[in-house]
């Protein structure tokens, strides 16, 4: 499938990255979702690109490049002239021969901004019913106010990424992630009488609260922030979770202390980040419910992106290893 669009001087038709074949000419507009600037050993300039749209993500080099695309940044849209191609060293990538800014007339937001595949308003309907779930008056309250859209951190929280990259990076992410964390989380939690059904939710649904200041929502793709660089999104979360307690004067402190441990604890490990690991019943449920449900994620994200036919993916971070597809086909990778 090609979508159309305008590039003066040049043929005016994209190709998806899903649908790249080895030794086809690429040609139009895509987000540069990452750039490193870097030199030859004979001190030449040349640019290590990803490029990205709704579809998918690809390599790219750029040897050569002139000053206008030096001056590119991650987040830019770009219009692209070169060759696709599966190299047997270095994988898929694309050799860029031309680079420049995209102007805005020259490219459709909806062909580059990676959305949820998961419907909106189907994620709005898991969000409130596991809302409505909680049956303690104060915690359900605070995450009626955590996912009000009509302030923040709600109005960020349906639209943000899960992150910059590896799982759920793309608009509406968070959103997903957390509900799909919070349903697995309460299915468990309903298997266990000592565990506090009310605090899983909660703290599957606002684990990852701090993303919606640490990764940028308004852009093409997503990049981390300044404060997010600085701070952290554990460290984030901490503190607006804690604020959005101190607006109930009469929220239950035992409650706030577990909730608060969920949200610092949840990466599992102190060398992933977290400051302590988890010490609860609930801390526990809700790390592994995040860490299982991300690395699902990313495995998934990684079939996606496989050439069909392929028994293996590539090399998945999250896993640090390639992951196991089984027989594919064309026809189910359509």
């Amino acid at each position: 499938m090609d979508h159309q669009t305008s590039i003066p001087g040049a043929v005016a038709q994209r190709t998806p990255v899903a649908d790249l074949k080895s030794g086809q000419p690429v040609e139009g507009a895509y987000c540069c979702s990452e750039k490193t600037n870097a030199t030859d050993r004979n001190g030449k300039a040349y640019l290590r690109l990803k490029l990205r749209d709704a579809t998918g993500e690809v390599a790219a080099i750029h040897f050569d490049p002139s000053d206008e695309a030096l001056g590119i940044s991650a987040g830019d849209v770009v219009i692209v002239g070169g060759t696709y191609s599966v190299h047997p060293n270095y994988g898929p990538q694309v050799q860029v021969r031309r680079l420049r800014p995209a102007e805005p007339h020259e490219y459709a937001a909806s062909d580059l901004v990676p959305v949820s595949p998961i419907g909106a308003a189907e994620l709005a309907e898991r969000l409130h019913a596991l809302i409505d779930s909680v049956t303690e008056p104060h915690l359900r309250a605070l995450l009626e106010r955590a996912c009000d859209g009509s302030r923040e951190p709600g109005a960020t929280f349906v639209i943000a990424p899960a992150a910059v990259r590896n799982h759920h990076a793309y608009r509406h992410g968070l959103l997903e992630h957390s509900v799909v964390v919070a349903e697995a989380a309460a299915g468990i939690a309903a298997r266990f009488p000592s565990v506090d059904r009310d605090l899983v939710v909660a703290g599957g649904l606002l684990h990852d609260i701090g993303k919606t200041l640490a990764y940028t929502s308004d852009g093409f793709t997503p990049q981390m922030t300044d404060a997010g660089r600085l701070h952290g999104e554990i460290v984030m979360g901490h503190d607006m979770v804690r604020g959005l307690i101190a607006e109930d004067p009469d929220f239950p402190p035992e409650a706030a202390l577990r909730l608060r441990h969920i949200i610092v604890s949840h990466h599992g490990m102190r060398e992933k980040g977290s400051p302590v690991v988890p010490q609860t019943r609930e801390a526990v449920i809700v790390h592994y419910c995040d860490d299982m449900t991300a690395r699902i994620a990313a495995i998934d994200d990684a079939e996606a992106a496989a050439p069909a036919g392929e028994h293996w993916s590539g090399r998945i971070f999250m896993i640090d290893a390639p992951a196991y597809l089984g027989p594919r086909d064309a026809a189910e990778k359509e």
